[in-house]
C-alpha cells in the first residue's frame, strides 16, 4: 500500500512541477478566489502556507483574511496532532518544523481546529470518495479526527489531482470535497 502510496505522490509531484509557472500562478489564483468566495466575515479557517509543489500559492492565508476570515495555520509537533497559531500577516512568518512558514505567536493545542468553520487540507491527490493522499506524516490524519462533525473540511488541488480511486487504510480521514481552478466539488 505504502508503495502505491508513493507512486502517486511522485506522480503528482513530477506533474505539478511540469506546469509551467505562469499556469500555476493562474490556477493558484483562482483557488484563491473560489475560495475567497466561501468565506464570510469572522469565519474561522484551518489553512496551511502551500509550498511549490502544492496548489493554491503561498499567498492563500492572506487572501483567505482579505475575505475576511480568521486565520489559523497549522503548527508541526515532534509527534501527535497539529497545533494551530492565529495568522497575522505574511512578515509574521518565520520557518517552522520541516521548513513550514508558522506564525510567530505560540500556538495553541490540536483541538484548536475545532473552532474552525472551514478547514483547508494540503492534499497530494484526492479521490472521488474524498479519500485524501497526503505527505504521509499522519499529522492531518490525526488532526481532523478533532475537528467538529460538520466542519467542512476542503482539499485544495489542481484538477488532474482528482482521482477516480486511491489506495487508503483505516487511518486516512476523508475529506468533504475538493477546491480546484474550476470549482469546488462536493463529495
Amino acid at each position: 500500500m505504502d508503495q502505491d502510496k508513493s507512486a502517486v505522490r511522485r506522480a503528482v509531484r513530477l506533474r505539478r512541477a511540469a506546469v509551467p509557472a505562469t499556469v500555476r500562478a493562474g490556477r493558484d489564483q483562482a483557488i484563491r478566489e473560489r475560495l475567497a468566495a466561501l468565506v464570510t466575515e469572522g469565519m474561522v479557517v484551518c489553512a496551511f502556507v502551500p509550498d511549490d509543489d502544492e496548489a493554491g500559492g503561498p499567498e492563500l492565508p492572506e487572501a483567505l483574511t482579505l475575505a475576511g476570515a480568521r486565520v489559523l495555520l497549522p503548527v508541526s509537533p515532534a509527534v501527535g496532532p497539529l497545533g494551530w497559531a492565529e495568522y497575522a500577516g505574511p512578515a509574521d512568518l518565520r520557518p517552522g518544523r520541516f521548513g513550514i512558514p508558522v506564525p510567530s505567536a505560540p500556538p495553541a493545542g490540536p483541538d484548536r481546529i475545532s473552532d474552525a468553520d472551514l478547514v483547508l487540507v494540503p492534499s497530494v491527490a484526492v479521490d472521488r470518495s474524498g479519500t485524501r493522499l497526503g505527505r504521509g506524516g499522519g499529522y492531518y490524519d490525526r488532526s481532523l479526527a478533532l475537528a467538529r462533525p460538520h466542519t467542512r473540511l476542503l482539499a485544495v488541488l489542481d484538477p488532474e489531482d482528482v482521482f477516480d480511486h486511491l489506495p487508503a487504510e483505516p487511518h486516512d480521514r476523508p475529506v468533504n470535497g475538493v477546491v480546484t481552478p474550476h470549482g469546488v466539488l462536493d463529495f
